[in-house]
């Protein structure tokens, strides 16, 4: 079972790794809550502080470390910050192949993720993995598992949120755990 966990709320900036707000990290103690009775046997995090920031508390109660996994690090969208960040991300949803200068398709963060996710799970022999990354990143991984996952579904997506993968409803191949 994997439980794939988009980190909590931070303030936006450039900055990667801004951590999470105070609220964020009330939000992370209620991830632990969700999570702690899950038989999670590993925890994994994007490098960026917000995400470990989010599983920290979970790791914390089951005495484990928070593994860095780079690839499962968010997308690169451009850049340089901007003002119509929904449509560009929109843009890049539409269009699989495109990329902003400097940024990253979804088709190539979509691989990334995917081949982390992957071995991640083939590394746990079936034991729970708790991973913590980012909307896109995320929801570009839910997409290889149903192909109805999109650009709706992903703004649809809270900070945080908890999907568990294996343990569908309505035909899907995962479920969302997380209440906002």
């Amino acid at each position: 079972m994997l439980f794939l966990v988009r980190h909590a709320q931070s303030p936006f900036s450039k900055d990667e790794m801004r951590p999470l707000s105070p609220a964020g990290h009330a939000a992370a103690v209620r991830v632990a809550d969700l999570l702690v009775d899950a038989g999670v046997t590993r925890v994994v995090s994007s490098p960026y502080t917000r995400a470990v920031q989010t599983v920290q508390p979970l790791a914390d109660r089951l005495g484990l470390p928070v593994d860095i996994e780079p690839d499962l690090r968010e997308r690169r969208l451009c850049d340089e910050i901007v003002d119509d960040v929904q449509h560009r991300i929109e843009r890049v949803w539409t269009d699989f192949t495109f990329a902003f200068p400097n940024g990253e398709s979804s088709a190539t963060a979509q691989d990334r993720v995917r081949r982390a996710v992957d071995r991640i799970a083939r590394e746990a022999g079936g034991r729970p993995v708790a991973l913590a990354s980012h909307g896109n990143a995320l929801a570009l991984f839910l997409r290889t598992l149903d192909p109805d996952v999109d650009f709706g579904f992903w703004s649809q997506m809270s900070k945080p949120d908890v999907y568990a993968v294996g343990e569908g409803a309505d035909g899907r191949p995962f479920r969302r755990l997380w209440t906002p």
